[in-house]
Protein backbone atom coordinates (compact mmCIF):
# COMPACT_ATOMS: atom_id res chain seq x y z
CA UNK A 1 0.00 0.00 0.00
CA UNK A 2 2.30 2.82 0.97
CA UNK A 3 4.42 1.36 -2.30
CA UNK A 4 1.23 2.11 -4.13
CA UNK A 5 1.05 5.56 -2.55
CA UNK A 6 4.71 6.43 -3.30
CA UNK A 7 3.82 5.59 -6.93
CA UNK A 8 1.22 7.70 -7.44
CA UNK A 9 2.78 10.44 -5.50
CA UNK A 10 5.98 10.01 -8.13
CA UNK A 11 3.51 9.98 -11.06
CA UNK A 12 1.58 12.97 -10.02
CA UNK A 13 4.64 15.09 -9.32
CA UNK A 14 6.17 14.03 -12.47
CA UNK A 15 2.79 14.89 -14.57
CA UNK A 16 2.91 18.10 -12.94
CA UNK A 17 6.57 18.66 -14.23
CA UNK A 18 5.59 17.89 -17.51
CA UNK A 19 2.66 20.01 -17.91
CA UNK A 20 4.79 23.00 -16.47
CA UNK A 21 7.60 22.30 -19.24
CA UNK A 22 4.84 22.38 -21.67
CA UNK A 23 3.56 25.65 -20.35
CA UNK A 24 6.33 27.52 -20.47
CA UNK A 25 7.52 26.33 -23.68
CA UNK A 26 3.59 27.72 -25.57
CA UNK A 27 4.48 30.42 -23.73
CA UNK A 28 7.72 31.24 -25.67
CA UNK A 29 6.50 29.40 -29.04
CA UNK A 30 4.32 31.55 -31.11
CA UNK A 31 2.53 28.86 -32.88
CA UNK A 32 1.45 27.97 -29.51
CA UNK A 33 0.43 31.10 -28.29
CA UNK A 34 -0.74 32.72 -31.04
CA UNK A 35 0.51 35.67 -30.92
CA UNK A 36 4.18 37.27 -31.59
CA UNK A 37 6.37 39.99 -33.11
CA UNK A 38 9.61 40.26 -34.69
CA UNK A 39 11.70 41.93 -37.03
CA UNK A 40 11.68 41.30 -40.61
CA UNK A 41 12.93 42.54 -44.16
CA UNK A 42 10.77 44.03 -46.75
CA UNK A 43 10.92 41.53 -49.81
CA UNK A 44 7.83 43.41 -52.05
CA UNK A 45 5.50 46.19 -51.80
CA UNK A 46 2.27 45.65 -53.05
CA UNK A 47 -0.65 48.14 -54.61
CA UNK A 48 -3.24 47.79 -51.86
CA UNK A 49 -0.85 49.12 -49.32
CA UNK A 50 0.71 45.92 -48.07
CA UNK A 51 4.13 44.37 -47.81
CA UNK A 52 5.62 41.01 -48.20
CA UNK A 53 8.13 40.03 -45.49
CA UNK A 54 10.33 36.59 -44.84
CA UNK A 55 7.72 35.26 -46.85
CA UNK A 56 4.92 36.39 -45.13
CA UNK A 57 2.58 37.98 -48.00
CA UNK A 58 0.19 40.74 -47.67
CA UNK A 59 0.91 42.22 -43.83
CA UNK A 60 -0.77 45.50 -43.55
CA UNK A 61 0.94 48.74 -42.52
CA UNK A 62 0.37 50.96 -39.78
CA UNK A 63 -0.80 54.79 -41.45
CA UNK A 64 2.96 55.87 -39.92
CA UNK A 65 4.99 53.75 -42.06
CA UNK A 66 5.47 55.81 -44.93
CA UNK A 67 6.46 55.07 -48.65
CA UNK A 68 7.78 51.09 -47.22
CA UNK A 69 10.76 50.22 -49.50
CA UNK A 70 11.94 46.67 -50.48
CA UNK A 71 15.05 46.20 -47.74
CA UNK A 72 13.12 47.86 -44.83
CA UNK A 73 14.31 46.44 -41.85
CA UNK A 74 10.53 46.26 -39.86
CA UNK A 75 8.64 45.47 -36.79
CA UNK A 76 5.90 43.32 -36.94
CA UNK A 77 3.19 41.43 -35.19
CA UNK A 78 0.78 38.71 -35.19
CA UNK A 79 -2.82 38.61 -33.68
CA UNK A 80 -3.84 35.55 -32.24
CA UNK A 81 -6.26 35.07 -35.37
CA UNK A 82 -2.88 34.75 -37.29
CA UNK A 83 -3.33 38.24 -38.96
CA UNK A 84 0.04 40.13 -39.16
CA UNK A 85 0.74 43.80 -39.18
CA UNK A 86 3.51 46.04 -39.68
CA UNK A 87 4.47 48.72 -37.31
CA UNK A 88 6.81 50.41 -39.04
CA UNK A 89 10.63 50.37 -40.02
CA UNK A 90 13.47 50.33 -37.21
CA UNK A 91 15.85 52.99 -37.17
CA UNK A 92 19.32 52.78 -38.66
CA UNK A 93 20.27 56.06 -37.59
CA UNK A 94 19.91 58.14 -41.04
CA UNK A 95 17.36 59.66 -42.32
CA UNK A 96 14.18 57.54 -42.78
CA UNK A 97 12.61 57.50 -45.55
CA UNK A 98 9.12 59.44 -45.53
CA UNK A 99 10.63 61.70 -42.18
CA UNK A 100 10.78 65.02 -41.89
CA UNK A 101 13.78 67.18 -39.98
CA UNK A 102 13.49 70.84 -38.25
CA UNK A 103 15.92 72.71 -37.13
CA UNK A 104 15.33 76.58 -36.12
CA UNK A 105 17.81 79.78 -35.87
CA UNK A 106 18.48 80.06 -32.37
CA UNK A 107 20.09 83.55 -32.42
CA UNK A 108 20.32 85.90 -35.45
CA UNK A 109 23.30 86.15 -37.46
CA UNK A 110 24.66 89.21 -39.35
CA UNK A 111 27.15 89.95 -42.22
CA UNK A 112 28.60 92.84 -43.50
CA UNK A 113 30.53 93.86 -46.03
CA UNK A 114 30.66 90.64 -47.79
CA UNK A 115 28.94 89.25 -50.84
CA UNK A 116 30.63 85.70 -50.17
CA UNK A 117 28.60 82.60 -49.52
CA UNK A 118 28.60 80.99 -46.46
CA UNK A 119 26.26 78.35 -44.57
CA UNK A 120 24.30 79.93 -41.88
CA UNK A 121 25.71 78.16 -38.38
CA UNK A 122 21.63 77.56 -37.62
CA UNK A 123 20.23 75.93 -40.59
CA UNK A 124 22.03 72.70 -41.56
CA UNK A 125 20.39 69.57 -41.98
CA UNK A 126 22.61 65.70 -41.85
CA UNK A 127 21.11 63.89 -44.82
CA UNK A 128 22.04 60.30 -46.84
CA UNK A 129 21.18 59.67 -50.70
CA UNK A 130 17.48 60.02 -51.79
CA UNK A 131 15.35 63.00 -52.63
CA UNK A 132 14.25 65.64 -50.46
CA UNK A 133 11.55 68.39 -50.09
CA UNK A 134 13.00 71.37 -49.13
CA UNK A 135 10.84 74.01 -47.03
CA UNK A 136 12.68 77.09 -45.12
CA UNK A 137 11.28 80.20 -43.20
CA UNK A 138 13.71 83.20 -43.12
CA UNK A 139 12.99 86.58 -41.06
CA UNK A 140 15.49 89.40 -42.24
CA UNK A 141 16.75 92.92 -42.84
CA UNK A 142 19.20 95.14 -44.09
CA UNK A 143 20.29 97.89 -46.65
CA UNK A 144 18.00 98.21 -49.45
CA UNK A 145 21.46 98.84 -51.26
CA UNK A 146 22.47 95.61 -49.84
CA UNK A 147 19.53 92.41 -50.12
CA UNK A 148 20.00 89.04 -49.15
CA UNK A 149 21.51 86.25 -51.92
CA UNK A 150 20.81 83.18 -50.71
CA UNK A 151 22.19 79.52 -52.18
CA UNK A 152 22.69 76.28 -50.80
CA UNK A 153 25.52 74.35 -49.74
CA UNK A 154 25.07 70.49 -50.07
CA UNK A 155 26.57 67.37 -51.06
CA UNK A 156 28.67 66.82 -54.46
CA UNK A 157 26.38 66.12 -57.08
CA UNK A 158 23.57 66.87 -55.81
CA UNK A 159 20.64 68.20 -58.26
CA UNK A 160 17.04 69.64 -58.22
CA UNK A 161 15.57 73.33 -58.15
CA UNK A 162 14.17 75.70 -56.12
CA UNK A 163 12.30 79.07 -56.00
CA UNK A 164 13.36 81.72 -53.33
CA UNK A 165 9.78 82.68 -52.44
CA UNK A 166 10.45 86.30 -51.20
CA UNK A 167 10.47 89.95 -52.37
CA UNK A 168 12.18 91.03 -55.61
CA UNK A 169 15.33 92.43 -55.31
CA UNK A 170 13.94 95.63 -56.68
CA UNK A 171 11.53 96.48 -54.11
CA UNK A 172 11.50 98.91 -51.87
CA UNK A 173 8.77 98.65 -49.66
CA UNK A 174 6.84 95.49 -48.05
CA UNK A 175 4.06 96.45 -50.75
CA UNK A 176 6.57 94.16 -53.27
CA UNK A 177 6.12 92.31 -55.90
CA UNK A 178 7.44 88.87 -55.61
CA UNK A 179 10.28 86.92 -57.18
CA UNK A 180 8.54 84.22 -59.51
CA UNK A 181 11.98 83.39 -61.18
CA UNK A 182 13.35 80.04 -60.12
CA UNK A 183 16.21 77.78 -60.90
CA UNK A 184 16.69 73.99 -62.14
CA UNK A 185 19.90 73.33 -59.94
CA UNK A 186 20.36 72.68 -56.43
CA UNK A 187 23.55 73.94 -54.32
CA UNK A 188 25.07 75.54 -57.99
CA UNK A 189 23.39 79.54 -58.35
CA UNK A 190 21.88 81.72 -56.26
CA UNK A 191 18.98 84.00 -56.22
CA UNK A 192 18.40 87.53 -54.48
CA UNK A 193 15.17 88.80 -52.14
CA UNK A 194 14.61 92.14 -50.88
CA UNK A 195 15.55 93.63 -47.85
CA UNK A 196 13.97 97.02 -47.75
CA UNK A 197 15.76 98.94 -44.70
CA UNK A 198 17.96 97.93 -41.56
CA UNK A 199 15.72 96.65 -38.66
CA UNK A 200 12.48 96.72 -41.37
CA UNK A 201 11.82 92.59 -40.98
CA UNK A 202 10.72 90.78 -43.84
CA UNK A 203 10.40 87.67 -44.85
CA UNK A 204 11.07 84.68 -47.35
CA UNK A 205 9.94 81.23 -48.17
CA UNK A 206 12.26 79.22 -49.92
CA UNK A 207 11.62 76.01 -50.97
CA UNK A 208 12.26 73.25 -53.78
CA UNK A 209 13.84 69.63 -54.30
CA UNK A 210 17.23 68.08 -53.31
CA UNK A 211 18.10 64.52 -55.18
CA UNK A 212 21.50 63.69 -53.03
CA UNK A 213 23.99 60.70 -53.89
CA UNK A 214 25.59 61.03 -50.88
CA UNK A 215 25.46 61.56 -47.93
CA UNK A 216 26.64 65.02 -46.10
CA UNK A 217 24.26 67.80 -45.02
CA UNK A 218 22.30 70.36 -46.56
CA UNK A 219 23.04 74.18 -45.60
CA UNK A 220 21.19 77.47 -46.23
CA UNK A 221 23.74 79.98 -47.40
CA UNK A 222 23.70 83.28 -47.69
CA UNK A 223 25.55 86.81 -47.71
CA UNK A 224 24.89 90.56 -49.45
CA UNK A 225 23.93 90.48 -52.95
CA UNK A 226 25.69 93.66 -52.82
CA UNK A 227 28.37 94.78 -50.38
CA UNK A 228 27.33 97.15 -47.57
CA UNK A 229 28.88 98.15 -44.21
CA UNK A 230 25.36 98.37 -43.17
CA UNK A 231 24.61 94.67 -41.49
CA UNK A 232 22.13 91.73 -42.93
CA UNK A 233 20.91 89.69 -40.54
CA UNK A 234 19.23 86.39 -40.75
CA UNK A 235 17.09 86.34 -37.52
CA UNK A 236 16.14 84.08 -34.71
CA UNK A 237 13.30 81.93 -35.27
CA UNK A 238 13.95 81.05 -38.78
CA UNK A 239 13.81 77.66 -39.72
CA UNK A 240 14.73 74.98 -41.88
CA UNK A 241 12.77 71.50 -42.87
CA UNK A 242 13.81 68.58 -45.22
CA UNK A 243 11.12 65.46 -45.66
CA UNK A 244 12.68 62.47 -47.50
CA UNK A 245 10.31 61.85 -50.56
CA UNK A 246 12.28 58.76 -52.07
Amino acid sequence: MTADRSAQGVHRDLAWALKEQSRRAGAEDPNVRGGDWRMATVTAVNADGTVDADGIPSIRCDESYLLPTVGDIIVITQSGSGNWFAWGRGSTGAFALGSTVTVRKTANTSRTSTTTLAADPHLSINVVAGTYQVDAFLLYDGDNAADLKLGWFAPASTTGGWWPGGSDSSNTTQAATTRWGGLTDFSVSTLPVACIGSGTVVTCRPVGTAVVTTSGQISLAWAQNATSATATVVRQHSWLSLRRIA
